[in-house]
This record gives structure tokens, C-alpha cells and sequence, in this order.
């Protein structure tokens, strides 16, 4: 029986048919040879925790996919400032390719192990002011639709579908290359250091103004976060060493914190106790490329939601949730990840049209997490809230609309390009109302 599973083991399928198309003409013949109620989902790396991906007619893997031209690696065009990347490439490997043409992305996430496709699909994003998520750098796409033609789109050639699509659930077609906006390589001078939460709230608005990219850990049970301030420079790096990044990211951030969840989810009754040593690390300060600083690996699995939110109100949602927390008695291990960005113009994009900032929960894996998430989404949703179409929520289309001023736009292009629903999973149609 053919299985996939997501990253965090949370979500499975099995398939009736799992292929791994090579090319632009393999996929639109499987497209083409495809029942009218099939339906067709191509999966990325599983990092979604939302069952976005699942099928139980026809997936798509895309580790063997090239490129519309036939190629499997990056097309860098320096002049334009533009790279055509294949869409089921993973970033880490593309950051690679990038920074061995002197050229980077300008911003992204925190972990690099999804593949373009699935991260623009869903609305990653990274931190920074001045800096939109990796949807609001998309400069063009491929997308073959349901009835097996394929399309380039930008700006200039299928204008609509381009500006609807890139975040487009993968309900809109399948994406088979993605031209990305590069940046000349830069470094990032690092300084990560505890600091009272209280003092990060009093200042939040001065800190992220200032910042090139600014993000904090509040530990649960504590009053302490963690924070992360990275300044873009031109500077020499002055890089960690082996050891000393072996020992902070790979045995504290992962194995030693790792321990610590481990025994919360034994004795829960210990998390408070247990919290008050991750904000013992101290000071550290770096400067690296940017992709080495931008990015964290993550061996400790977990739960996740996050919520975008109108900027202005993060503090008093941020305070809601602390307050919560102690009053309900929960025992969180993980902390809670606060981060920023500018707005786009991406219609389904979680920043669409307005400065936000994210508030991301987790739980550790094998611990219930619906009571946590939930009460955390009532504080979120009113406010605005959207959530990360990857990351678990308890949301629908009646709800969700409201949020997003083309969402009406998006169903009628959606409609027009599938009309048989190909491309509809049971996630989609619950949060796109179908």
C-alpha cells in the first residue's frame, strides 16, 4: 500500500497512484489521463501541518521535477535580478545555488527544508519590517491547470492568474517553476541574547521599526524571551566556529531542548520548573551569510499554529496569551515565536494589504494540543487574524473571508481554471467553502 506522511507524522494518505514527474510533459500526460473525479495533489517536503498535501487518488512527489526548459538547477539572470528556480526544489539546496553566483534571497523563513513551491503556496514568510514574506518575491511562475495546458505567468503574460496565484494552495494547478527576486549576497550580523519580556513589549515597536529583521522566543511559565536581532551588512564575516555552532544548534537547540520536552511530556507538572533553563544561554554574537542565519534546523517535532495579525496589535495579544496561559493552568514546553513583516499585495498572502506581525504556538509531538491552540485562536482570530494556510487552525470560508478582500476573486479564477475540482483536496474545500 503506498503511504506519504507529513513531517511531523500528523498526516497521511494513501494514494491510489504516487508519481514523481520528471518533466513539464510527464505531468500535464498524467494531468490529461486523470478521471473527472480524480483528484491530484502534489506534495512538497511535509512540513505543512495542515492535511493541504493529501490525496487518496493521485499525489505528485517532486524531487525528480526539472524545470520548464529541462533543467534541474537554478537559472540565475544577474541583470534582472531575477533566478528561475525548479518548483519542487528544496531551499536549503537552492540558497546553494544562490550563494555560489554571489546572490541571495532578501528574506525567508526560519526553516529551509520545505520546497519553493510548497513555501510560496502556503505563505511562509521570514521577519523584517521592510520585507515581505517569499510570496511578496515571486516575479513569475509555471502552472500547468486541470485540463493540461501550461501557463507562464507574470506581470505581463497571464497578469490575473499570476497575481492571484502565488498563494494559491496548489488548487489553482500544479507549479513547475518559479522565477524568484534575488538580491546581491549579504551577511547578517547576529546578536541573540535573553531579555525580560516586559522590556521587549515596552520597546516593541521601536525595536522592529529599527531592525532589519527582529524576532523573540517568549518562554511560557517565564518572563523571559529569547531574541534574535539581525542587522544586514556588507562587513567580513566573523563567523562562528564549528564547535561552538555544532554545540548551540545541533546539542542545546535540539538534543538538550529536545530532553526537556521529553520530560514535560512525562511529567507535565515539571514544565514550569523545567522552562526556567532555556534563557540561560547568554550572549552571542555573529555575523554570517545571510541563509546561515536566517535558517534553524529542527529535530525536535512538534505541532504548530500561527496567527498573522494587524502589527499594532501584537502586544495586547501577546499579553492575552501570557495571561492565558497561567490562568488555564496549561503546561507549555515550547516557546512562543513572535515575528514581523511589511505588507504585500498578494491577495491570499497572510500580509496582504497591511504590516503584520505572527504569533506562532506549538506542541511537542505525542502532547494534546487542540485546547492550547484553540484558546490561542480565540485571542488571534478576532483580531484580525489569519492563519498560516500550512499551520494547524480551526477555521472555514464563512470565517475566513471576511479576511481577505479578494477571496471572491480567487474562487472565481479557481473556479475558471478546474471547474471539475481536480486540484481540490478535503482541506481546501473547507477553507475555501467548495
Amino acid at each position: 500500500m503506498r503511504r506519504w506522511r507529513n513531517w511531523a507524522g500528523s498526516v497521511e494518505a494513501r494514494p491510489a497512484a504516487l508519481h514523481r514527474p520528471t518533466s513539464v510533459t510527464a505531468l500535464q500526460d498524467i494531468v490529461r489521463s486523470a478521471s473527472g473525479n480524480q483528484r491530484i495533489r502534489m506534495a512538497g517536503s511535509g512540513h505543512s501541518f495542515t492535511p493541504i498535501v493529501p490525496s487518496n487518488d493521485i499525489m505528485l512527489l517532486p524531487h525528480d521535477f526539472a524545470n520548464k526548459d529541462g533543467a534541474s538547477t537554478v537559472g540565475i539572470d544577474t541583470q534582472h535580478m531575477v533566478a528561475r528556480v525548479p518548483a519542487g526544489m528544496v531551499l536549503h539546496q537552492l540558497n546553494e545555488y544562490l550563494a555560489a553566483s554571489g546572490v541571495a534571497l532578501a528574506n525567508m523563513g526560519d526553516i529551509t527544508a520545505q520546497t519553493v513551491a510548497g513555501s510560496i503556496s502556503t505563505s511562509t514568510h521570514g521577519t523584517g519590517l521592510r520585507f515581505t514574506g517569499l510570496a511578496g518575491q515571486v516575479q513569475g511562475f509555471g502552472l500547468v491547470t486541470a485540463d493540461g495546458e501550461h501557463l507562464d505567468c507574470s506581470a505581463t503574460e497571464n497578469p490575473e492568474v499570476f497575481q492571484l496565484g502565488r498563494v494559491g494552495l496548489g488548487c489553482l494547478g500544479i507549479l513547475t517553476y518559479v522565477d524568484m527576486a534575488i538580491v546581491p549576497a549579504f551577511q547578517l550580523r547576529a546578536v541573540e541574547q535573553a531579555r525580560r519580556l516586559s522590556d521587549v513589549l515596552d520597546n516593541f515597536d521601536t525595536i522592529v521599526a529599527e531592525a532589519d529583521h527582529f524576532e523573540f522566543y517568549w518562554i511560557p511559565h517565564t518572563k523571559w524571551a529569547l531574541t534574535k536581532h539581525n542587522t544586514r551588512t556588507q562587513e567580513p564575516p566573523a563567523p562562528r566556529s564549528a564547535s561552538n555552532k555544532w554545540w548551540g544548534k545541533t546539542v542545546m537547540e535540539n538534543y538538550a531542548f529536545g530532553a526537556v520536552c521529553m520530560a514535560g511530556r512525562v511529567v507535565p507538572a515539571a514544565i514550569p520548573r523545567l522552562a526556567t533553563a532555556l534563557p540561560s544561554q547568554g550572549r552571542q554574537e555573529f555575523t554570517e551569510a545571510s541563509h546561515e542565519v536566517f535558517a534553524t534546523r529542527r529535530l525536535v517535532k512538534f505541532h504548530e499554529m500561527e496567527y498573522s495579525i494587524p502589527r499594532e496589535h501584537l502586544v495586547s495579544a501577546l499579553e492575552q496569551i501570557v495571561e492565558m496561559v497561567e490562568r488555564e493552568k496549561l503546561r507549555i514546553s515550547f516557546p512562543v515565536e513572535v515575528r514581523v513583516t511589511g505588507s504585500d499585495d498578494v491577495p491570499l498572502s497572510t500580509s496582504y494589504g497591511r504590516e503584520s506581525a505572527y504569533i506562532a504556538v506549538h506542541m511537542y509531538k505525542g502532547m494534546e494540543y487542540e485546547r492550547y491552540f484553540r484558546l490561542v485562536e480565540a485571542i488571534l482570530a478576532p483580531m484580525q487574524g489569519r492563519p498560516h494556510w500550512g499551520k494547524i487552525h480551526f477555521q472555514s470560508a464563512k470565517t475566513l473571508q471576511p479576511c481577505y478582500d479578494r477571496f471572491g476573486d480567487f474562487l472565481a479564477l479557481r473556479e475558471r481554471l478546474d471547474p471539475e475540482r481536480r486540484f481540490v483536496n478535503e482541506y481546501v474545500g473547507r477553507v475555501l467553502g467548495l
